[in-house]
């Protein structure tokens, strides 16, 4: 019977992931609980099983028995059962959650197992992850069993099995699968230092060399576009600029705007707003499709943009003259 039972909690644990010697402490208490019901408080219990014949004692105030399971009452095998069950599944709990956390900031790979609501619930094996609404990219569809690559960036602790939160329009999302195509970048020799994105539409990564010898813009392009193009169609065919990184503003906002041609930027540091003048013929170039390309270069600058041609600019300059003109009596 004890080995039956034992035999029975193994197969358990397996099942659900934890540790053999975990296993072992769940039922050391599940068994100190039901002598307990069955022979009444101790102030001193120890339990010892024996894990190759099954056999059980239990020290109780100085006084030691063999435990035959079977001839323990209902109510002590069912307290040691439920009290075992309990114990399985709070480490279980803990090892997800600990297994997970460490885990914060990379690619996880996991297939579609439900939907609830517009929420997607992703099969990780021992766990499911949340790609919540927010966290999808627009325009996507998945179907029950496809594969499905997010990037993991938070787990939580709850009453039951702990939430693990997964994106797809994360902006890091694209930075780790660009670093998937990219061994320089793993091997710091480039870095990403900063990424701006509207998910599904497009991306602006800024990237530098290490070192001197590396040109970082074409390595992580690849050959004729190659490792760059592994990642757009990861996705779903979402633009990926990538441009050069500088610590100088003006130079940092000049190649987020390429191609569009830069003829001048004036800077006012206390308000972090920069003015950039560009050929009227190419300011919807510069500007993008509804101001995404200058929405863009904003966030990775972190710099208030407003684009204009010389133009524009005079006729704003004139229209603000007149209006400032004092009316004549």
């Amino acid at each position: 019977m004890n080995v039956e039972f034992l035999e029975a909690l193994e197969e358990m644990a397996k099942e659900e992931g934890i540790e053999r010697d975990e296993l072992y402490e769940a039922v050391n208490k599940g068994l100190a609980i039901a002598y307990m019901e069955e022979f009444g408080e101790a102030k001193d219990l120890q339990v010892e099983i024996d894990r190759t014949s099954g056999d059980i004692k239990i020290t109780a105030d100085g006084n030691t028995i063999e435990l035959d399971l079977s001839k323990l009452g209902r109510i002590a095998t069912r307290r040691a059962e439920e009290t075992i069950r309990q114990e399985i599944v709070k480490r279980r709990r803990l090892m997800i959650y600990q297994r997970f956390q460490t885990r914060i900031g990379e690619i996880i790979n996991g297939s579609i197992h439900r939907f609830e609501g517009r929420s997607v619930w992703i099969n990780l094996g021992q766990a499911e992850a949340l790609l919540g609404e927010d966290d999808r990219i627009p325009g996507e569809h998945y179907r029950p069993g496809q594969m499905v690559r997010t990037y993991l960036y938070d787990v939580k602790e709850t009453q039951g099995d702990p939430r693990i939160y997964v994106s797809r329009s994360h902006k890091n999302f694209v930075k780790k699968l660009l670093e998937l195509e990219v061994p320089e970048i793993e091997k710091r020799l480039v870095e990403v230092v900063a990424i701006a994105r509207e998910a599904g539409i497009r991306t602006k990564l800024a990237v530098r060399s290490l070192v001197p010898e590396i040109e970082p813009v074409g390595t992580c392009v690849g050959a004729a576009g190659s490792r760059v193009r592994e990642v757009v169609k990861e996705l779903s065919g979402e633009k990926i600029d990538i441009i050069r990184w500088s610590e100088d503003v003006r130079e940092l906002i000049k190649n987020s705007l390429e191609p569009a041609s830069v003829l001048q930027i004036d800077l006012d540091p206390e308000r972090k707003k920069a003015v950039v003048l560009i050929p009227h013929d190419e300011l919807s170039l510069a500007i993008g499709k509804g101001g995404q390309n200058v929405r863009l270069t904003a966030k990775l600058t972190e710099w208030s943009i407003d684009v204009t041609s010389p133009e524009e600019l005079k006729q704003k300059n004139k229209s603000s003259s007149t209006s400032e003109e004092p009316e004549k009596n």
